[in-house]
């Protein structure tokens, strides 16, 4: 998670025994987000104070390692000075031998990302813990909705599945806000084109953070959408934020949906199957797990994206592509078009793996 990381764990293990002992009291239905996460921060700090204190014993044993090597090397095994070396090591080892077990048996348990992963994977949504949801924001929103209640969260789902229109990073809060308590979708498609620079501004803003290589080319394009789209040309704008979309679903959208949601039986072929799939499996997103909520956010609005038909009252890449007409070009459809795109790839950044991350592995 890129802006959802984990805050730093502060030093301190005294309360350690006893937050572990409450936490294993607590049931699986009633996990208190922040009693893990606070948990969490402990057991991490616990484990590297213990971590540094066993270092210079794996450090000795590098070195009586090393010196048995070089002797080996210099003289061959058949001399008393790689004898006494090869004893050394074995006594060393003995003595040793039970600490880094013990080392390995604390790791095993109190592994704190192997925890919190666990966790927050085995943890569902039932609508009663979107409040907590709402409170932990910087660990499984994005960052513009922060601070929304568990009302307002049902509220841009609902947007996303009936409007094609994704929210997430983009546009700011308080444009989100204002679009809440309107009625109709057209008063919504309304005020983003009022607000229409300043969602630009947004997500040129947010197109920075997508540094990933493989999705360079893409961020290129849909940055050449807001600056068409700024230019005035609509229909410029809409083809090629239709064209980004398709082309991020194409390389990496079907593969990232299907990580993300590994539980769904995907039946059906092609981005509008796949987009299906997961968006009906999830039945009204009170299946998901926490850390699936984002995900299942990004797609909301991707269902009518992709979907069938001749006609479409909200933006539709498909017609678009195959049906160009005054009907499927609409200045109401260039912001949505945008919004959709930058989303997706904002997921996918996060997502993908990086060249460095496969190096150190």
């Amino acid at each position: 998670m890129n802006d959802e990381n984990i805050p730093g764990a502060e030093d301190g293990d005294e309360d350690f025994g006893q937050e572990q002992e409450a936490a294993s009291r607590q049931g699986a239905g009633d996990i208190g987000l922040f009693g893990v996460m606070k948990s969490a921060r402990q057991t991490a700090a616990w484990l590297n104070s213990y971590d540094k204190q066993l270092e210079p014993l794996r450090r000795q044993l590098r070195v009586i390692e090393s010196t048995r090597r070089s002797i080996v090397d210099a003289m061959g095994p058949a001399n008393a000075a790689y004898q006494a070396a090869l004893d050394a090591q074995r006594r060393y080892q003995a003595f040793a031998a039970p600490v880094l077990a013990l080392q390995s048996d604390f790791s095993d348990i109190y592994d704190w990302h192997r925890q919190i992963n666990d966790v927050v994977r085995s943890v569902s949504l039932p609508r009663k813990l979107l409040d907590q949801l709402a409170a932990t924001a910087a660990l499984f929103l994005p960052a513009n909705l922060s601070g929304l209640d568990t009302n307002d969260l049902f509220a841009i789902l609902e947007m996303g599945e009936d409007d094609g229109l994704s929210l997430a990073w983009a546009p700011r809060t308080e444009i989100v806000k204002a679009l809440l308590p309107l009625g109709t979708r057209r008063e919504r498609y309304a005020l983003l084109i009022e607000r229409r620079e300043d969602v630009l501004d947004d997500v040129d803003a947010s197109l920075q953070i997508v540094t990933h290589p493989e999705l360079t080319g893409v961020v290129t394009m849909l940055s050449a959408a807001t600056r068409t789209a700024r230019a005035g040309f609509d229909e410029g704008a809409q083809a090629l934020a239709g064209n980004v979309l398709e082309t991020a679903m194409k390389r990496h959208g079907n593969a990232w949906i299907r990580r993300s949601f590994p539980q769904v039986t995907y039946t059906k072929n092609g981005h509008h199957g796949t987009i299906g799939s997961a968006l009906d499996d999830a039945d009204g997103w009170g299946d998901l797990t926490l850390l699936q909520f984002k995900h299942y956010l990004v797609l909301a609005g991707m269902r009518n994206t992709f979907g069938p038909g001749a006609t479409q009252d909200t933006f539709n890449r498909h017609l678009g592509a195959h049906e160009a007409s005054p009907d499927t070009y609409r200045p109401e459809f260039v912001l949505p078009a945008i919004l959709l795109a930058h989303a997706l790839l904002r997921a996918l950044n996060q997502d993908l793996e990086r060249p460095d991350e496969d190096d150190d592995a």
